[in-house]
């Protein structure tokens, strides 16, 4: 009983402790119950505000978690005056009159070790966006394809670092090719190619590509694949944009295209976006194209 009392009186004294001590509480009150309470602590932007029942709770911030961006891109379609063309590959493809292209770079992903053309069907989309590949300038690519298996979204033992650039390397011709990745050990230089550290997670990190002061043609992203990193990229990259150039997301799952559409809809009016369903996977595609151009 002693100890009870200067409990309290220490709890009085010290409001830190108190509460620390209630932390404490509801941490152990979760646990008995079966529940992590940093799921909790990391949905608070989805949970219900209020007390309740602390399983009640956890479910209805998951519910919330899985129902507001599909809401909300539901609410962008309905009342947005910005909409995201959806379409196929291959589709997209004949829309730009791109098959000349997309054999070509087919021929080149293959030859250099990229799954862009063998994995998936990604030429149909690249060979269609460029009617004069010789007149890109910049071209940047965030994920090389790290074999290293402790990292996030690698590419299997098998997977070369790297594929892709090479291809675009030989495809765009008077294109300088930079790169980027969170595994600083894949990183490399070789003719007309440069790669820089970028962690998708933290914009900050974005400083030395962001140093270079360029206008990029293409940029594509196929590092992380999470909407996070994925916008990341967007925020990045449509600053840098040249005129007419566009910035493609790849791999994005079904579960993620109201992300997208909502995505879709908040770009500016002089922005064009596209979802493209492609063979295992989806991309986003924008651009400030004109599209009576294509026509």
């Amino acid at each position: 009983m002693e100890l009870v009392n200067e409990l309290k009186i220490a709890v009085k004294k010290y409001p830190a402790l108190a509460r620390s001590l209630r932390d404490l509480k509801r941490r152990i009150h979760f646990g008995v119950h079966g529940y992590d309470a940093s799921i909790y602590a990391h949905l608070r932007l989805f949970a219900p505000y209020g007390a309740g029942d602390p399983q009640a709770r956890i479910a209805l911030a998951l519910q919330s978690a899985s129902q507001t961006l599909p809401l909300l891109a539901q609410l962008s379609r309905d009342y947005a005056g910005q909409q995201t063309q959806e379409l196929t590959a291959s589709e997209f493809c004949k829309l730009f009159d791109g098959q000349q292209g997309a054999v070509h770079l087919q021929r080149l992903f293959f030859e250099n070790g990229s799954d862009k053309a063998t994995f998936h069907n990604y030429h149909l989309v690249y060979g269609s966006l460029f009617r004069q590949p010789s007149s890109v300038r910049n071209f940047l690519e965030i994920g090389l394809g790290t074999n290293n298996l402790d990292v996030v979204s690698n590419m299997g033992q098998d997977g070369k670092p790297g594929a892709s650039l090479r291809a675009f390397r030989e495809y765009l011709p008077n294109a300088d090719i930079f790169g980027a990745d969170v595994d600083k050990r894949i990183l490399f230089q070789e003719d007309r190619i440069r790669t820089f550290y970028v962690d998708q997670t933290n914009l900050a990190s974005f400083s030395e590509l962001a140093q270079l002061d360029l206008q990029f043609d293409l940029i594509i992203d196929d590092g992380l694949h999470s909407p996070n990193a994925n916008i990341a990229v967007l925020l990045f990259g449509l600053k840098r944009l040249a005129p007419r150039g566009w910035i493609v997301i790849e791999d994005i799952r079904t579960e993620a295209l109201p992300v997208w559409r909502l995505v879709g809809s908040l770009l500016s009016p002089r922005h064009r976006s596209f979802l493209i369903e492609a063979e295992r996977g989806f991309l986003f595609a924008v651009t400030d194209l004109d599209l009576r151009d294509a026509d």
